[in-house]
């Protein structure tokens, strides 16, 4: 008889969770996901759709020199908590478009 507990690697879509879909444009401060993630959830998948954006974590506010350059058609997968603390920025004249998606393990 196994004693073995099995669990699931993979990571799963956060139940009652909802996609997000943010709207990054030039706005002082950046811009940020609007709704709070669900307490279940332990990571956050997205990608940018449109656009290079760039992002901080560290509470400051990003501008086209401060910060992390994410790149058009990149996917990244963050900690709810870096998730939850970013902040956006465009880096062109069009504003950009992330997607992003709540997952629980």
């Amino acid at each position: 008889m196994s004693t073995a507990n099995t669990a699931s690697f993979y990571p799963y879509p956060t139940p009652g969770a909802t996609d997000q879909r943010l709207t990054v444009d030039d706005t002082a401060g950046g811009v940020q996901f609007a709704t709070a993630f669900n307490e279940k959830t332990r990571q956050v998948m997205f990608d940018v759709q449109s656009y290079d954006v760039m992002c901080t974590i560290d509470g400051s506010a990003p501008t086209t020199t401060n910060g992390h350059q994410l790149a058009a058609g990149t996917k990244y997968t963050w900690s709810k908590e870096m998730a939850t603390a970013a902040k956006f920025i465009r880096l062109t004249a069009n504003s950009a478009t992330i997607h992003a998606s709540e997952i629980t393990q």
